[in-house]
């Protein structure tokens, strides 16, 4: 036999989950719009080691030959997986600070013992 007891986090007098939420998504745009920013550092840097051997040699320690599309890729890709997380962590907080509360089911399994009579 399962029963399914609703466990619920907020409500209206309590505004704990609406002001975590709205914390959540002021560090999240925050981590979104320093991504982007790293992101564009990164495009221009790329842009200026194509074109001179001492910003290449001196920013990646390598020569603008050498800076090939898979390793550009490669540089794209840590900067490109923060900003999926952050925008992911956005949406999480924006649905908190929406929802303000949160209910968990939470199934529990009860034994019944048969009597044998």
């Amino acid at each position: 036999m399962h029963r399914v007891i609703l466990l619920r986090i907020g409500g209206k007098k309590l505004h704990l989950l609406k002001m975590t939420g709205a914390l959540i998504v002021v560090g999240a745009a925050l981590g979104v719009l320093g991504t982007v920013s790293s992101l564009f550092r990164l495009i221009k840097q790329l842009e200026l080691a194509q074109g001179s051997t001492a910003v290449a040699i001196q920013v990646f320690g390598l020569l603008p030959e050498a800076l090939t599309g898979d390793l550009m890729l490669g540089y794209f890709m840590i900067p490109s997986a923060w900003f999926m997380f952050w925008l992911a962590l956005f949406i999480v907080g924006a649905m908190l600070y929406r929802t303000g509360s949160i209910i968990l089911p939470i199934e529990e399994e009860i034994e019944v013992e048969k009597k044998k009579g």
